[in-house]
C-alpha cells in the first residue's frame, strides 16, 4: 500500500498536464482474456475521465488508480475479487493504436493474459420494435470481471461496517443470497421464456425468479416489497430484453459485505452475440450507498440440453453449531437488526 502511494504521488504531476488532451477520454468497453474466477474471456466499462487531479479512470463504475501515462501508452491498477471475495491487485499496462488499447496484466509480477478496450457503443435500442429472442436453455455460470472496491456514500460504510461476514452473511443460514450476488455467482442457470413471463430457474439455492413481459407495472408500495430477488418487469427494445428490477431487501451483494437498499434499483439488458453467447449487462443504481452506479458484465455460454443442474444442498445447522461452540449464539440474537 505504501509503494503503490508513493507512485501515485509521483505520477500525479504529470498525469494532470497529460491529461488535458488525453486520448483515453471516454468510455471504452474492456475485455480482460481470463476473467478472475473461470479463465474464460470477461468484459465491463472502462471510462476516463478529467477529474481535478488529472485523468480518472473507472472500471464498471468504481474507481481505478491511473500511474502512468505516457503519449498513447497508459498504466493503471484493477483491483478484483476471487471466487472467495479475497481482494486481489492487477496491473494493465497498454498502448493505444487504431482507436485500440491492447496490453498486458500482470500481478505482483506475473502474467495474467492481455486485454483490450475499444470504444463503448452503448446499444441503442429505445424505440425499437419489439423482436423477441427465445432465451430457454442451460446457461453457464457466467464470466466477469468482478471490481472489488467501490466509492461509497456515508450511509453505505455505515452499513459495510455495522457487517460482519462471519455471522451477518445470509448465505451462511441458507437464505437466498439476492438477486445481484445470484446473477454473478459460480452456479449455471436454466431459462424457460413464456408467453408472458420469463423464468430463470437458478443452481445456486434453486431460487427461482420471474421476470414479467406482459407490461404490467410495478406493484403499489414497492419500496417496501422487501425481496431477496426482487420484483421484476421486463420489455424488448428489438432483440434486447431490457429488465427493471426494484422491492429489493437491505441486503449485500457479495460476501465482503457491498450494501443494497430498499430504493436501489437494478437494470439489466440481456442480448445473445453472433457466437450464441449470453450477455447480461447491470447496472445498481442505489444512491443511498454508491456514488456512482455499480456495473457488471457477465457472459454466459450455452450449454447442451442434457445438461443436469444438480441438487443444491445446504444446511444451516454448522453454522449454528460452529456458533454455539465458538459462544457466539447470545452475539448471534443479538444481531437480528443485521440479519438480512
Amino acid at each position: 500500500m505504501i509503494e503503490r502511494t508513493i507512485l501515485v504521488s509521483l505520477m500525479m504531476m504529470p498525469l494532470t498536464s497529460a491529461a488535458q488532451d488525453s486520448p483515453f477520454l471516454g468510455e471504452w468497453l474492456l475485455r480482460l482474456d481470463q476473467d478472475n474466477r473461470i479463465g474464460r474471456s470477461a468484459y465491463g466499462s472502462l471510462v476516463f475521465e478529467l477529474g481535478t487531479g488529472g485523468l480518472e479512470a473507472y472500471i464498471d463504475g468504481g474507481s481505478v488508480n491511473v500511474l502512468e501515462i505516457d503519449g498513447t501508452r497508459i498504466v493503471f491498477d484493477f483491483d478484483w475479487s476471487d471466487l472467495p471475495d479475497a481482494r486481489h491487485l492487477s496491473i494493465l499496462e497498454g498502448a493505444l493504436a487504431n482507436g485500440v488499447i491492447t496490453g498486458t496484466a500482470t500481478e505482483n509480477g506475473e502474467d495474467r493474459g492481455g486485454w483490450r478496450a475499444m470504444r463503448s457503443e452503448r446499444r441503442d435500442t429505445v424505440g425499437l420494435a419489439p423482436e423477441p429472442v427465445d432465451l430457454t436453455g442451460i446457461w453457464s455460470r457466467p464470466a466477469i470481471l468482478s471490481k472489488h472496491e467501490f466509492e461509497v456514500t456515508a450511509a453505505g460504510r455505515a452499513a459495510d461496517e455495522r457487517y460482519d461476514s462471519t455471522i451477518d452473511d445470509p448465505i451462511l443460514r441458507c437464505v437466498s443470497d439476492g438477486l445481484i450476488r445470484m446473477s454473478h455467482g459460480p452456479f449455471h442457470i436454466e431459462v424457460v421464456s413464456m408467453p408472458n413471463k420469463i423464468i430463470v430457474l437458478h443452481e445456486d439455492l434453486h431460487e427461482v425468479r420471474r421476470i414479467y413481459t406482459d407490461g404490467r407495472d410495478f406493484p403499489a408500495d414497492i419500496e417496501y416489497a422487501n425481496l431477496a430477488m426482487g420484483f421484476s418487469i421486463g420489455r424488448w427494445e428489438g432483440s434486447t430484453l431490457v429488465v427493471e428490477s426494484r422491492g429489493l431487501k437491505p441486503s449485500v451483494w457479495d460476501a465482503a459485505g457491498m450494501p443494497i437498499s430498499s430504493d436501489a434499483v437494478v437494470t439489466e439488458r440481456w442480448y445473445v452475440d453472433d457466437a450464441g453467447e449470453l450477455h447480461v449487462e447491470f447496472s445498481l443504481d442505489d444512491p443511498v450507498n454508491y456514488h456512482r452506479p455499480v456495473e457488471m458484465h457477465g457472459v454466459r455460454s450455452p450449454l447442451p440440453p442434457s445438461t443436469l443442474i444438480p441438487e443444491y444442498s445446504c444446511d444451516p445447522h454448522a453454522f449454528y453449531r460452529s456458533l454455539q461452540l465458538e459462544g457466539r449464539l447470545d452475539e448471534y440474537w443479538s444481531r437480528g437488526a443485521n440479519r438480512l
